[in-house]
């Protein structure tokens, strides 16, 4: 006789299976049909469209876990003092449209927590595909302004190695890790401000959703751990710097409209 539970597990593995299939078709179908924004009278160079809108970024931040072995969930003050790890990031980003963007992004840090019965720390590495929604580009088409407000989406996957340890000296440490990438998906937003053609800085808050209830090595399985990555990063846009009328003029093409990201 099949395990009901065994037969719900490989559901739910066939389920975040497709969500990640499905937006990797959307990510390769986006790449093929994205353009450079502007007008001219005949194709820009292949290699100048393809590098064209990417970016990369940096960022740095604090991971903040939420979970059994976590004493102050309502409090955000003391949760980023008491139980905030340092963590770092790496994105690439395209953007589609001025609206429209999507990255894939790395994460690698640490989370940790404490009760009154135990303490935790972990490490973690994380890998997501994003898709993020400029405000202010959607509501104001024609602006020309350096702050921007985006909202961020996307799933992904994450490995973890956590080591629990209990206040009373009799009992033993616990450890536990990943046997495989469990599935996350995050929702939040945040802001940037241009610098200057090539460089931004920007300002992000995050929550990551796992499915995944051991994180602090310890299960109520009732709900879920997540955790939080809130972070100050710099990003580099590839290929962005402007360039006079002669440098089109030579390719036989008419300048470029004003493009925004």
């Amino acid at each position: 006789m099949i395990n009901p539970n065994i037969m719900k597990q490989e559901k739910k593995k066939n389920i975040y299976f497709l969500l990640l299939w499905n937006a990797f078709l959307l990510l390769i179908f986006l790449l093929i049909q994205g353009n450079v924004f502007g007008q001219y009278q005949k194709p820009a160079p292949k290699i100048s469209v393809l590098v064209k809108n990417w970016s990369v970024n940096v960022n740095v931040g604090q991971t903040s876990f939420f979970g059994e072995v976590s004493l102050y969930d309502d409090e955000l003050g003391e949760k980023l003092s008491h139980e905030g790890s340092w963590s770092y990031g790496f994105v690439l980003s395209r953007q589609m449209t001025p609206v429209i963007g999507l990255s894939g992004q790395l994460i690698l840090g640490h989370l940790r927590g404490a009760n009154t019965r135990s303490h935790f720390e972990a490490e973690i590495t994380e890998y997501t595909l994003n898709a993020t929604l400029n405000f202010v580009n959607l509501l104001i088409p024609d602006n020309d302004a350096r702050f921007f407000l985006y909202a961020k989406g996307g799933i992904g996957q994450f490995q973890f190695k956590s080591r629990l340890v209990f206040d009373d000296p009799e009992k033993e440490d616990k450890y536990v890790e990943s046997d495989a990438p469990e599935f996350l998906y995050l929702i939040g937003g945040g802001a940037f401000y241009k610098l200057n053609h090539s460089f931004e800085i920007n300002a992000e808050g995050t929550a990551r959703l796992v499915n995944n209830d051991k994180l602090d090595g310890t299960s109520n399985k009732k709900d879920d751990d997540y955790y939080s990555y809130i972070s100050l990063g710099i990003t580099y846009k590839i290929n962005n710097k402007p360039r006079d009328t002669r440098y089109y003029k030579k390719l036989g093409m008419k300048s470029p409209l004003i493009r925004r990201r």
